[in-house]
């Protein structure tokens, strides 16, 4: 392709933690990278418990000494009461001491991750609604916008469960569980009990997950095997408390695209694979997928590796991960005594 006619070198689809990590990566590599981002401002999502191991790829992505800004609260484990008695189970601590978690609005979050793509020259337009790939010859080269069409090297689809560009070029998303719907929600008041630390629930009929993430501010998740909770669903611990917003769901089913890479675009984040809550570290996966595919990206286009072979190790990199946290899950999800997963 004649590069005059080029709008970016890469072009990300979303402005989530895995689109934006795509975004910074590639930019700091010299590459030219537009970010498009569907919604005017930023919105609250579940996934605001952050693993320690964030900290390490935040620093890699400029933004470790930034993070206190957005964070809420801190946590050096959680209580799980699964298939057994209630137990405290930290992070893990080193010679600095034990490691902590985070509490952050998500909404900040993301603006923080966006923020940092600008300053690295990556342009950011948002709101813009992606509608269509832009494809010659069967190959696509960039996408149609509410904006008009975009010309690129290469497409990153960070769009979340929406799958996008899956949905658009025909590649699947099989499930590999049972049908999983969470109902989600934020409280506001006093809740002592979940101040120092959050807590994860389950038995044969579900699970729940409560977590303070800011002062009076609570987050709750709930999974009913087999249905959705109730609209008007609180847990025990916050029946008390004033519900700030009604309560969401989201489709959770544990699924992995066919192909998650090809020669001219990548999938990140959920778009690639999808599990539910409990797999945690959900924006720390983001994260780590959305570096990992910048930095192939820039491989491919200061030709230092194929574009197949780029595509092929993402995809190995993305199916081995996915396939031992299947495991995992499952082994969780038996104790628990649910014949949802028999």
């Amino acid at each position: 392709m004649d590069e005059r006619h080029l709008d970016a070198d890469v072009v990300v689809v979303g402005g989530g933690p895995a689109g934006s990590a795509a975004a910074i990566a590639c930019a700091s590599r010299g590459l030219r990278v537009l970010l498009l981002e569907r919604d005017a401002v930023a919105l609250e999502r579940p996934g605001e418990t952050l693993h320690p191991g964030v900290e390490p790829l935040l620093a890699q992505l400029g933004l470790s000494e930034r993070l206190p800004q957005v964070t809420g609260a801190r946590h050096e484990g959680i209580w799980i009461e699964w298939g057994g008695p209630c137990r405290f189970e930290p992070y893990g601590a080193d010679a600095d001491g034990p490691w902590s978690g985070f509490q952050v609005s998500r909404a900040d979050f993301d603006d923080l991750l966006r923020t940092r793509a600008r300053e690295l020259g990556a342009e950011v337009r948002q709101p813009c609604t992606v509608t269509a790939p832009l494809l010659t010859d069967a190959k696509l080269n960039g996408v149609m916008t509410s904006e008009g069409p975009v010309v690129a090297r290469i497409v990153v689809d960070a769009s979340g469960r929406s799958r996008w560009l899956g949905r658009a070029l025909g590649v699947d998303s099989p499930a590999r569980s049972p049908q999983l719907i969470v109902r989600y929600g934020y409280v506001e008041g006093a809740c002592p009990m979940r101040d120092d630390a959050p807590a994860l629930v389950g038995d044969d009929k579900g699970w729940t997950w409560t977590a303070r993430v800011h002062h009076r501010k609570y987050q709750w998740t709930r999974l009913d095997f087999g249905g959705l909770a109730n609209a008007d669903w609180l847990p025990d611990e916050f029946r008390q408390l004033t519900p700030l917003t009604r309560s969401r769901g989201a489709d959770v089913t544990w699924r992995m695209a066919d192909h998650v890479a090809h020669p001219g675009w990548f999938m990140v984040g959920d778009t690639a694979a999808i599990l539910d809550p409990t797999s945690s570290r959900g924006v720390l996966k983001a994260l780590m997928t959305g570096m990992m595919a910048g930095h192939l990206i820039a491989g491919v286009l200061q030709r230092k590796v194929p574009a197949d072979e780029a595509a092929q190790a993402y995809h190995a990199w993305m199916a081995d991960w996915f396939e031992a946290d299947i495991v995992n899950l499952s082994a969780f999800y038996r104790m628990l005594g649910s014949s949802y997963f028999v």
